[in-house]
């Protein structure tokens, strides 16, 4: 990676915005997916801009999130007939490179740029942070870059506190501002010609950003183990498993949400799970009761199992049950042995196939004694 720092006649968002700007106007790019602040500012809404004069309102860095954007990405991508720049955080990028590899997304027409990102807010917390002038878009990175710590009194995503992924370091151009002491770092793949955008000079990356990420990243991670672990006591058993899924109404928002459920026709809505009257009478008569809706656990069951290997961890399925299901820490748990079985880290590189999809003979034994 070619590493430069960006000069900036204002902050750093105002940096990023003219270099989002000049991708447009050098010809790199015919138009660029950002994050947009919507007019209330107190949200933001992924936004597919041409016109370059229309960058004021572009605010990547904004610690808001209330969708993976990865998929909105991969329904871009299909007959995408000019170059278009996506600046996704780290776990968009990595759910990116999942839904290639399932071929569901295509690279060939991205320029794909990855942000630095110390964790979000859900949305209807944010909101009301900047209602109550909790929180200042424009300032967050200022306020977080030194030490990557929420300077707030909110709570942030819980897919956030245990994210050790502070850097989308497989994309293209990686725009880097942890630990960079208010500058703003561009590093780029070698063979990306970034000779028609102002304001670059050459730099090398600063031990204060290398020994941040480092802290960061070890944090979390021993945040994530803590939480996995502590969850995996609690849920022992089928019976507490249900106990935890008790309030789940199967409205299937967490399919929705997930970046990586692309399935046209999921097996949850069809037939097989669609019951009729006859066949509840039928249930009933044979337990004596049945719960409704029915099969909750075996709907969240089998969504681990058809999709667990690729999951990211970005926490929207968590975002969007309206029941505060710990689904995203549900996932995590159950997900996390198969990953480590067959050393799959999600979205780590595009030439690592997912497991599930290829085929080896005496795969699991190779496994179980250490040759993989």
């Amino acid at each position: 990676m070619k590493s430069y720092t960006l000069k900036a006649s204002g902050d750093t968002l105002s940096a990023v915005q003219e270099f989002l700007k000049s991708l447009i106007t050098s010809g790199a790019v015919s138009a660029v997916l950002v994050p947009q602040e919507v007019a209330a500012k107190t949200n933001v809404a992924p936004t597919l801009i041409r016109d370059p004069e229309m960058f004021g309102s572009a605010n990547p860095f904004a610690p808001v999130s209330g969708l993976n954007v990865a998929r909105l990405v991969a329904n871009l991508s299909r007959n995408l007939p000019e170059k278009v720049a996506v600046v996704l955080r780290s776990c968009e990028v990595r759910a990116l490179i999942e839904l290639v590899k399932l071929q569901q997304a295509k690279l060939e027409n991205l320029l794909v740029i990855g942000v630095d990102c110390a964790g979000t807010f859900a949305a209807k917390d944010y909101a009301q942070m900047v209602q109550q002038n909790k929180v200042d878009a424009k300032k967050w990175v200022s306020q977080v870059a030194a030490d990557g710590n929420n300077p707030t009194d909110v709570d942030l995503r819980r897919a956030c506190t245990v994210c050790s992924y502070p850097e989308a370091s497989q994309a293209d151009i990686v725009l880097g501002w942890l630990g960079m002491a208010g500058t703003l770092l561009v590093s780029a793949k070698d063979d990306l010609d970034l000779s028609g955008v102002a304001g670059l000079e050459a730099a090398s990356v600063p031990d204060t950003r290398v020994k941040l990420l480092e802290k960061i990243s070890s944090e979390k991670a021993q945040a994530k183990e803590k939480a996995v672990a502590e969850f995996k006591n609690s849920v022992g058993s089928m019976e507490k498993l249900a106990e935890v899924l008790a309030t789940c109404i199967k409205c299937q928002n967490c399919r929705q949400a997930c970046p990586i459920c692309f399935c046209r026709e999921c097996v949850s809505a069809g037939p097989i799970f669609d019951h009729t009257g006859d066949k509840y009478m039928e249930y009933a008569k044979r337990k004596g009761a049945i719960e409704l809706p029915t099969d909750t656990t075996l709907f969240h069951l089998t969504r681990v199992n058809h999709m667990g290997l690729s999951c990211v961890g970005c926490g929207q399925c968590e975002n969007a049950c309206p029941m505060d299901i710990p689904v995203g820490l549900l996932f995590q748990t159950l997900s996390e042995p198969n990953q480590k079985r067959f050393d799959y880290e999600p979205g780590r590189s595009l030439e690592e196939p997912i497991p599930i999809t290829v085929y080896k003979e005496h795969e699991l034994e190779e496994l179980n004694t250490g040759k993989h």
